[in-house]
């Protein structure tokens, strides 16, 4: 009973960039996908990895993360959505994970997020902060809760020890929690993909002591203490099955960086194929005892490029060969988060995806059906909200206790945290939205927590028992009443966000609006101008690549066919180019292009300057390109 109380009382209150050769150092080979969307890579030698006895199965709770996430031997209910001090130490994010720590038998919760912005310390934003501004804010620590006998969650920051002159973390983006030092005790990595541009920030990595605490230990467990990397997806697993768990996360424009373990804790990192994605998680999908990289990311023309897909093992920890899975470019074609479980009982690992509009606008799910022998059947969408309040995280649990997993969508917006996808089998699944998914919590509980009693009592031992029975009886009543209120106050609470939300579309409706009437092309410049385009970087300085000339017809920018040149690749590359000026002489523009000669990797470049002002774009996270107009003729 005591248990019950405490569940319920928790539940309350609260440009794809492949790999340039293969693992045997050949060239992956190149096609077109099934649409002509986007490019498949696959290295020839990948298929011909056979299993080997001694690999453990998927089912290994020491093989990955989602394992040590989704453990069903741990209490599941839903924490607090923001507890103190957490809104004080973050501004947005609220990413958590539900674990025993201190292995006392107790469930705790762990909280990651994202740095205030603007403070005495700085003013920064998501868009525009650079390192030496995140390295002088007073960035936040993790903020651990331990589960306490007394049916209360302890906030815990003393366990937590980060001796870094530059402490703290700028967005904690991903939480991945296992066992790195072979200790027997749960230690933390927090992927930290940064603020104020996309090429990242350093991570930070906590290891257990054997005092109870955890301490950051970047600069002596790490290959690496200060790799910057944008690593909006991380995940956890054993991925060269030699018995401990290594770290894979993705990196802006440049694969996957893997963090392989020496088995005492200590990362190296390395190169190891993959393509850059928002979303990755592992999994053994093929069943043949390694883990596999499931990835997802931006679908839409100007991400063409990025997979949403599997990378397959080649067994030592390499993810070269792929295979492409459905895409819903048109509405829900971005992608921040995926999770794998086994949704049919048939052994083998279905993926579920989380999905956005443009501009994060929305929410979604996409469940996919793992067939076998490397074949997929994609079930489609089920659309969650048409607002903000994109899901964060996907957690498996059988929440109606008939025997198969059922989803829990976690998200830091009220309206949608905490929505459940009940599985019926075959593939049919009903979604139940916050509040009235708070009651499969309630039944969940009572389910793992009432006792009934088997002997066979006294008179005295019944009248005890009688008597306990109706001070919890009591007990149970006051609870509803407690319940009942707090469900008033939190659909009173969605119906206020709800119409706040709808007054914030219409504002950025009316912004839209003005930036559109702001941006808008002008024929104030029309005119042919002459052009030089060179790549850039600020140690090896600029290097020209070719020479044209731009033609503006109505504030509509094109590049001439005739007189150009381009050093690193044909000249009708230039024929990708688009671009616009508006009447204050303000450029916006994108062109396809290399900058590397004798190689043919092309990228998208979006390009902005002015009239007066070179046209300047990330090609990669090395090298800019700058295309600056002559005098107009």
């Amino acid at each position: 009973m005591k248990k019950l109380l405490l569940l319920l009382i928790l539940s309350f209150f609260s440009a794809q960039s492949f790999a340039v050769s293969c693992h045997d150092g050949s060239e992956p080979i190149k096609s077109v996908s099934d649409d002509g969307s986007y490019f498949v890579f696959n290295c020839s030698s990948g298929n011909e990895q056979s299993s080997s006895s001694n690999k453990t199965s998927k089912v290994d709770s020491a093989k990955s993360g989602i394992s040590i996430e989704n453990d069903p031997n741990i209490d599941f209910f839903k924490p607090p959505l923001k507890p103190y001090p957490t809104e004080q130490l973050y501004t947005w994010g609220f990413m958590w994970r539900i674990v025993d720590f201190n292995n006392d038998g107790l469930v705790d919760v762990i909280y990651i997020g994202t740095m205030h912005l603007s403070n005495s310390s700085i003013q920064c934003t998501y868009q525009v902060c650079s390192d030496q501004q995140i390295d002088d804010a007073n960035k936040p620590q993790p903020a651990l809760y331990l589960g306490g006998a007394d049916g209360k969650l302890h906030y815990s920051p003393e366990l937590l020890i980060d001796n870094r002159d530059n402490k703290g973390m700028a967005l904690g983006r991903q939480l991945l929690i296992a066992d790195y030092n072979n200790d027997k005790v749960l230690d933390i990595y927090i992927a930290d993909h940064g603020v104020g541009k996309a090429d990242g920030y350093r991570d930070s990595y906590y290891l257990s002591q054997p005092n109870g605490t955890w301490l950051e230990s970047s600069n002596t467990h790490l290959s690496d203490n200060n790799f910057k990397v944008y690593d909006h997806g991380g995940a956890t697993g054993d991925i060269d099955n030699d018995g401990d768990m290594d770290i894979v996360i993705t990196a802006m424009n440049a694969g996957f960086w893997c963090l392989m373990n020496n088995g005492s804790g200590f990362l190296t990192k390395r190169k190891c194929g993959g393509s850059f994605a928002f979303a990755l998680e592992i999994a053994d999908m093929d069943n043949d005892g390694d883990l596999d990289a499931i990835v997802g990311g931006h679908e839409y023309s100007t991400y063409s490029n990025m997979l949403t897909g599997i990378h397959w093992n080649d067994g030592r920890g390499n993810f070269y060969d792929t295979t492409p899975l459905k895409q819903y470019r048109d509405k829900w074609g971005t992608i921040p988060e995926v999770s794998a479980s086994d949704l049919d009982n048939d052994g083998d690992m279905d993926i579920v995806y989380s999905r956005v509009g443009k501009s994060y606008k929305g929410a979604a799910i996409q469940i996919i059906e793992n067939l076998g022998n490397k074949q997929f059947k994609d079930h489609g969408i089920i659309p969650l909200v048409s607002a903000a309040g994109w899901i964060d995280g996907i957690r498996f649990r059988d929440l109606d206790k008939d025997g198969d997993i059922d989803l829990y969508l976690s998200s830091d917006t009220l309206k949608v945290s905490g929505a459940v996808v009940i599985n019926n089998g075959n593939f049919d699944f009903s979604l139940i939205m916050p509040p009235e998914s708070y009651e499969l919590y309630e039944k969940l509980d009572v389910n793992i927590y009432s006792i009934v009693s088997k002997k066979v009592l006294t008179k005295e031992e019944q009248a005890m028992e009688d008597e306990l029975a109706e001070f919890e009886a009591e007990l149970e009543e006051k609870l509803a009443a407690d319940i009942s209120r707090i469900k008033a106050e939190v659909a009173a609470e969605v119906a206020a966000q709800a119409l706040e939300e709808e007054l914030i579309e219409i504002e950025l409706a009316e912004l839209e609006a003005e930036l559109l009437e702001e941006n808008k092309s002008s024929p104030l410049f029309d005119g042919r101008y002459s052009f030089t385009i060179s790549r850039y970087n600020e140690n090896d300085g600029s290097q020209r690549l070719g020479n044209g000339y731009i033609e503006i017809n109505n504030g509509i920018m094109t590049i001439a066919k005739e007189g150009r040149t381009l050093d690193t690749g044909s000249i009708d590359l230039y024929d990708s180019f688009a671009g616009q000026i508006n009447k204050t002489g303000n450029i916006m523009g994108s062109l396809k292009i290399d900058v590397l000669i004798g190689k043919t990797e092309l990228e998208l470049v979006n390009l902005n300057g002015s009239i007066d002002t070179p046209l300047q774009g990330k090609w990669d996270h090395y090298f800019d390109v700058i295309l600056k107009l002559g005098e107009k003729e």
